[in-house]
């Protein structure tokens, strides 16, 4: 039977695929609002076009398991610079969710990671 736990690592790891399917999709077709998001922060137009495809591919790669680990990471490095990106430019009250979210897949990566171990291998 499947657990409580489970359903809900499910979900949530549903819900961020989605949402970074989104994200990345916006910034893929040259969505407007993106664009000028970039613009604004002085990234060029093939860097949207980047992060964009990492955001699709990390978000995809959250739901197989033998990506998970690599597509948390990736999603992780994403948020740092978005984090940094907006402390620079003094955005001080969205930066939360991106760090939220860096903590997030850090935590999804090590737990991706941590199952990789045998089973008679003792963690450090």
């Amino acid at each position: 039977m499947i657990g409580l736990r489970s359903i809900a690592k499910w979900v949530m790891l549903i819900g961020l695929c989605l949402m970074f399917l989104s994200a990345g999709m916006s910034k893929l077709i040259g969505d407007p609002e993106a664009s000028l998001a970039f613009q604004a922060f002085g990234f060029p137009h093939w860097f949207q076009v980047v992060i964009g495809l990492g955001e699709v591919l990390g978000g995809l790669g959250l739901l197989i398991k033998k990506y998970a680990r690599y597509a948390a990471y990736t999603l992780a490095v994403i948020m740092l610079g978005a984090t940094i990106t907006l402390l620079l430019h003094g955005d001080t009250t969205t930066v939360v969710i991106p760090f939220v979210l860096l903590l997030v897949f850090l935590l999804i990566g090590r737990q991706s990671s941590s199952n990789k171990q045998p089973n008679n291998a003792t963690p450090i």
